[in-house]
């Protein structure tokens, strides 16, 4: 789920059949409503351009790789923006670039908005860790997996193209990391405590 950047709508993905589709919230008592994007294919990830008019999201049919589009969010006709595959886009905080992963790939790329060749920008992203990292102004947080307890966040700063060890975490981590907009909190997923049955069915 991504807040609007004015903080009145979340946009979010739903799986509600065999299908993922975005929905749109307004909050904190509207109900989510549909966000028309391309039929017949699985629609996810979606964020939110910098001024709010834009929606980014990840599509894909069949066996095809995932690509970036954009839409307006007030309805209207999907723009591709990937050639070479892209998920879990966010655009930079100066709206020059967008950043995304690639979904077996792994790592975090950037283009330019107005056209341009796409860059990896950081390769310690492992594959399938596309919703592990948000971006900054200075740089970009990420989930770097180990080996648990080898598990931390780490920051990787644009202007020297150095890593460092943020903060180790004590249990290990799920799914997603999120930064506030003020740039002091990191959200992150961890795993408290996970467990199995086992069932009897009689007269199977």
């Amino acid at each position: 789920a991504r807040w609007s950047p004015d903080g009145r709508h979340i946009a979010f993905e739903f799986h509600p059949r065999e299908r993922s589709e975005i929905y749109v919230a307004e909050v904190p008592d509207g109900l989510p409503h549909l966000v028309p994007t391309i039929a017949g294919a699985d629609n996810l990830s979606p964020s939110w351009s910098r001024d709010g008019k834009w929606l980014y999201f990840a599509s894909k049919r069949g066996s095809e790789p995932f690509e970036v589009w954009k839409m307006p969010v007030q309805g209207g006709s999907p723009i591709r923006i990937t050639k070479n595959g892209g998920i879990s886009p966010a655009e930079s905080p100066d709206g020059q670039f967008l950043y995304y992963s690639k979904y077996e790939q792994g790592g975090v790329w950037r283009m330019p908005l107005q056209g341009g060749e796409e860059t990896e920008i950081l390769r310690d992203v492992e594959g399938g860790g596309w919703p592990n990292w948000a971006v900054t102004a200075k740089g970009i947080y990420f989930l770097k997996f180990g080996k648990f307890p080898h598990v931390s966040i780490d920051f990787f700063e644009f202007a020297t193209e150095k890593t460092a060890p943020i903060w180790t975490l004590e249990k290990e981590p799920g799914w997603g990391l999120s930064l506030s907009r003020d740039g002091k909190s990191i959200l992150y997923i961890q795993n408290e405590f996970s467990e199995s049955n086992i069932m009897l069915v009689k007269n199977f």
